[in-house]
Order: C-alpha cells, then structure tokens, then sequence
C-alpha cells in the first residue's frame, strides 16, 4: 500500500506541477523581415498543449515563427522560463536551427521532438551532443507526451541509444488517436489567431482530417510512407461543432481556412465539406487535389461554393507529362486544366502550387509547366475568378519518395540534407515569401529555374473573396 501511495503521489506531482514549453520551431536563424507566407497557429502542437493542460501540467506554447524570434533570442527566452519540459516540432528545412536550439538547452530538461521528418531524422537526433534525455515522436503526440512527461509509458521505444529514445504511434500503439472527432482544442493557445489577412477577411482555422490518400513521390505525407498511420476523418456533427464554437467565440471571424494536408479528396469529402458548411455564413478555403473534381457534377460544384467555398489549394506542380509521372500525378495536362476549369466555372478561386527543379527536368519541361499556369490564368480571367501562383524551387524532405531516390543515386550526401534560405530567388521574385534550397537537382541552369518561378509567381491576379451576394454562380 505504501508503494501505491508514493508512486501515486510521484505521478500526481509530475502531472500537476511540471512546467512544460511547446515551441513552433523557429524557420530563420535572424530574424526574417522578408518572411510574410500566411502565418498560421500551429494547431497539431495546440492539441498537445490542450491535452497536457487537461490533465494538470502548466503548459505555454511558444511560437517562433509567429513572433519572428531569431535562434539566439529563442534559446535565450527557453532559459528565462526554464521548462521541465520542452517539446518542440523539426522539419527538414529548419534541422540545424533545431539542432542548435536542443543542444543549447540547459541540463535537466527533458525534452520531446516529433514532426513528420523524424521517421528519418531519429538516427541523427540520437547523436547529437546533449546531456538531456530526449524522446523522438513519429505519429500522434497527444496521448503519448502525456505517459512520457509522467513516466508511466504503456509502449516499448522503437530504438534508443542511452537517454535517447524513438517512439512510433501508428495503428497499434496504443497512444494512436482512432477518432479524431473527440479531440478538444484550446484557441488561447495561439497568439495569431484570428487572423487579419492583407486580402481582407479575418480567418479562423481548423483541421478536419489526418493523412492523405494519394502519393506525391516530394511529399512527407504521400499515403505509401505514412501506410502505418493510416487515413482519419472528423465527422460533420464534430466539424460543425467547433464552427459554432468559433462563432460564438470569435465573432469577427468571416473566413474558416481547413490547414489538413488533403481537405477535399474526392466527391464525398465535396459533399462532406457542402453539409459541414452550409449552416454558415462563413466563407472558407482548404486544400484539395487535381482529382478531386474529376468528373463532378457542376450542379454539385455550385453547391459547393454556395456552402461558401472561396478559394482551394491545389498542387499542380507541373505541366510536363514526363515530370508529373515521375512525381506520381496524373500526366495529362489536358486533365488538369479540365478539372480545374470546372471549379473556376462555379465561381471559385484557385491557388495554385507550381514546383521547377524536379530531377531530371529539362527547360522544355518548366516551358510546358509555364504555358499550363498561363492558360489557368486565362481561364480565371474568363470566369473572373481569382488566380495566385505559389511557386517554388524543389527541395528534396525526408521521408519522401524522391528524397530515397536522391540519396539512392549517391546525388545526396548521407544523413541531413541542408537547406538553406535561398536570398536570390527571393531577390528576383520581388516578394516577400519564403524560399529554401539545398541546391538545383534538375538539369537547367539555376538562373533558368529561377526565371520560370519570377514568370510563374507574375501570374497571379485577382481579390480572392468577395461577399457572399456577389458573384452567385451559374450551373451550366
């Protein structure tokens, strides 16, 4: 009985009174006043910090990004709070930046890493030189931070190497979320929500599934790497549940932007998003695939931007048959434009996702993928819809398909890829975006890829969102 009673007490201390730092890992060593993508709340770490506060630990998150704090700062504020727990996420393009912040922690803290890169990054994380105990996450983290943080663990590590340990929570972990639907999220959590977008709609996000279906050979999410962590959806009842939260709560908010990896997947995840939003006012914006509206009913299209869909994401990477096969998207360009057109003719805007640089790509490449972008534009122009290009140099991430085939070929070192902030291309474009690179894989000049990405970007045009009285579509 006495044992019972002292680990109890044990557990109850770690989960009421340990201090815990989450940090949305910072993208820039300095600070970055030509960084201006959409900064979003970094919500899968707003899950975790709900749930660790749940259950009784004093949880603040820090987000690096957000507030624009260089490394130096970073480590600097890390050591003023002095956390018991630091948990932080890693992406390929920050690796070194997080590196450097883990080393630089004081001892004593015990420290947690997850974030899609690590399924690759865990042999390197075991080596680097600290006196922390550290475990490594590749999966959900809500549950599992929670055993870690109490030392009450109901799963073996995957590998370890000393105080260092690697944890997998796919379908038979027990720490795997099977209904996504019933996990809460505290909003207070985040210092940038709502929004106020330059476009002109303050904006509210969420995430309504977990994993993708199809298989982009430069994705981290493509569905052959992620098999283990199967493919999860919140019902309706769930999503439109937070929706009236966010009304009542937000009030100003008049814009929902859906941040899954693949919100619109196919013609019943189009019918899914019409029945979650049709309740609302809110106008809303999400990814979705090429595919997603092969041959879908204009009638159903309508629907959908009368729910009050504005604008989709859609990754159309390339124009180039050759590169599109190669990357796992459909290789038809007609195909594309097709579907495409089809949105467009219902009244909603698009933005499109180009990538130049892929292996292997030739000039005659990047001008095929240049005169697709160019004809999506022509077609915007037609329906008056909005148009943007986001487009970038490519840039091999762990854990994706092409990033094996890279390194296979001997073309990549072993171990990190090192992507740095790529200042020319940034220069040339003229705008305040983002660019990383870790050199030009493909077979052009990086003078000619760079100049494909300026064309592409100018391509853009339009206001993306207009009231809800405007612009009312036609079936046709």
């Amino acid at each position: 009985m006495a044992k019972y009673l002292v680990k109890y007490c044990w557990f109850i201390i770690n989960s009421v009174l340990m201090k815990v730092l989450i940090v949305n890992s910072p993208l820039f060593r300095e600070k970055n006043n030509k960084y201006d993508e959409d900064s979003l709340p970094p919500i899968g770490l707003g899950y975790i910090a709900t749930r660790l506060k749940t259950v009784g630990h004093d949880v603040t998150l820090l987000d690096a990004v957000e507030l624009n704090l260089p490394l130096k700062v970073l480590i600097e504020r890390i050591g003023e709070i002095q956390p018991d727990v630091l948990a932080t996420n890693i992406f390929t393009t920050n690796y070194e930046l997080v590196k450097e912040l883990v080393e630089a922690t004081l001892s004593g803290v015990h420290i947690i890493i997850g974030g899609l890169s690590t399924k690759d990054l865990y042999q390197d994380i075991f080596n680097w030189k600290s006196s922390n105990a550290i475990d490594i996450v590749f999966g959900d983290g809500e549950l599992i931070c929670e055993d870690i943080i109490s030392g009450e663990l109901k799963q073996k590590a995957l590998e370890f190497k000393g105080i260092k340990r690697a944890f997998k929570v796919d379908t038979h972990s027990p720490y795997y979320v099977q209904d996504i639907s019933h996990l809460h999220l505290d909003r207070s959590f985040f210092i940038n929500e709502p929004i106020v977008h330059p476009l002109g709609f303050i904006e509210a996000n969420i995430v309504a599934s977990r994993g993708c279906i199809y298989n982009c050979a430069f994705c981290a999410a493509a569905s052959s790497v992620n098999r283990e962590f199967g493919i999860r959806e919140r019902s309706v009842t769930s999503l439109q549940h937070e929706l009236y939260e966010i009304k009542e709560r937000l009030p100003m908010v008049n814009s929902v932007r859906v941040l899954d990896d693949l919100f619109l997947k196919n013609s019943r995840t189009i019918d899914n998003a019409i029945e979650t939003f049709k309740p609302f006012d809110f106008q809303w914006r999400s990814m979705a695939h090429v595919m997603t509206f092969n041959r879908v009913e204009p009638k159903t299209l309508v629907e959908l931007k009368m729910s009050g869909c504005r604008e989709l994401f859609i990754g159309v990477e390339s124009g180039s048959p050759k590169i599109l096969r190669s990357i796992h998207k459909t290789p038809k360009p007609d195909t594309i434009r097709r579907n495409l057109e089809s949105v467009m003719r219902a009244g909603i805007s698009l933005k499109t996702y180009f990538i130049y640089g892929f292996p292997g790509e030739e000039e005659s490449d990047m001008e095929l993928t240049y005169q697709l972008a160019e004809s999506l534009r022509e077609i915007a122009d037609k329906y008056g819809v909005g148009f943007r290009t986001s487009v970038f140099q490519f840039r091999p991430y762990h854990g994706t398909e092409l990033y094996h085939r890279l390194q296979d070929s001997g073309t990549l070192e072993e171990g990190v890829t090192r992507i740095e902030p790529n200042v020319d291309l940034s220069d040339k474009i003229g705008r305040l975006q983002f660019n990383f690179h870790s050199g030009n894989q493909s077979n052009v000049a990086s003078h000619v890829v760079h100049d494909y990405i300026y064309r592409t970007t100018n391509l853009s045009c339009g206001k993306i969102l207009e009231t809800l009285t405007q612009n009312k579509p036609q079936i046709q």
